[in-house]
This record gives structure tokens, C-alpha cells and sequence, in this order.
């Protein structure tokens, strides 16, 4: 909501100034419909059911030892339940090491994601810029995440920003 209002205003504040040309797009839709993100969705897809096939097996390893520890606890030496009992924590740790480097999130799967769309995303942005300079817009924004997505670099002001910090910062200086 607050992304809307955001843009409005800006949008009234362009139009005043009568020369402002703004856009925008919605990444959403872009990204559902756009040909080659699907492909590499299909693509994840199978990977991630793959390695879930992976994690279940593991599941079913840690379930038998489970359950051939409970069946043989009650005849089972001490030093045997407790070889048995640090083998299940082991194989815990090691399903849980196995989740994180595969499904956590800077596991296989994400980087695989980043890896995929990353050069879709290139191309998305060169359209963007593309079409932006091509037919004059000022600016265009994610409606989506309320993000500018292209701008003229005669609009960006992070220099003079700068020069004024460092003016202050002289100006303080000077007055201590």
C-alpha cells in the first residue's frame, strides 16, 4: 500500500513538472509469463524433486535405525544401545548437514536458481533499459517491489549527495 502511494505522489509530483516521463512494469507477470523463466522453473523442478527422492532415502536409513534400536533395546548390551544411539545422532547430524547444503540458503538448489536466472535477468534488464531509452522515459519502476528499475543518469544525484556530505564534514571539521 504504502509502495502505491509512494508512486502516485511521485507520479503527481513528475506530472507538475510537465517533462518527466514515467513508467513501470510489474515483475510479477514478467516473470510468469516470460518463456525462458518457465523453462528454468521446470528445470529446478526436477532437480528439487530429485533431490527430495535423496532426502526421503536418507529419512527411511535414520527410520530403520530407529526402529532397530527400539526392537532391540530391551536385549541389547549397554555398550551396543549406546554404539546405536550415537549412530542415530549421527545420521541426524548428517541429514540435517545434507538439508543445509542442498535446501538451505546458500544451498545446491539456490544456487542453481541464481545460476539459471541469472542471465535472464540480464536480458530482462536490457529490454527494460532498452525500452526506456528508446521511447524517453525518465524513470520505470517495479510496481511490484516499488523500486526504480531504470533511470536517466542525469536524474541521479548520489555525487552531489556526496559533495555535501564532505562539505559538512570539512565545515565540522574547521569548527572543532
Amino acid at each position: 500500500m504504502n509502495r502505491i502511494i509512494f508512486l502516485i505522489s511521485l507520479m503527481l509530483i513528475s506530472f507538475s513538472f510537465g517533462e518527466t516521463k514515467i513508467g513501470y512494469i510489474d515483475s510479477q507477470i514478467i516473470m510468469s509469463e516470460f518463456e525462458d523463466v518457465r523453462q528454468v522453473q521446470v528445470e529446478l523442478e526436477k532437480e528439487q524433486k530429485k533431490l527430495q527422492t535423496q532426502y526421503e532415502k536418507k529419512l527411511v536409513s535414520l527410520d530403520s535405525l530407529k526402529t532397530a534400536y527400539q526392537t532391540g533395546s530391551i536385549i541389547l548390551s549397554e555398550q551396543k544401545k549406546n554404539q546405536m544411539e550415537s549412530d542415530i545422532r549421527k545420521k541426524e547430524q548428517e541429514i540435517q548437514q545434507w538439508q543445509l547444503q542442498y535446501f538451505g540458503p546458500e544451498g545446491h538448489l539456490y544456487s542453481l536458481q541464481n545460476e539459471l536466472l541469472a542471465p535472464i535477468l540480464q536480458t530482462i534488464d536490457k529490454v527494460i533499459r532498452k525500452i526506456g531509452e528508446e521511447r524517453g522515459y525518465d524513470y520505470i519502476f517495479d510496481a511490484v517491489q516499488g523500486s526504480i528499475v531504470y533511470a536517466l543518469d542525469s536524474h541521479n544525484l548520489t555525487q552531489d549527495v556526496l559533495n555535501e556530505l564532505k562539505k559538512i564534514n570539512i565545515e565540522e571539521t574547521k569548527n572543532n
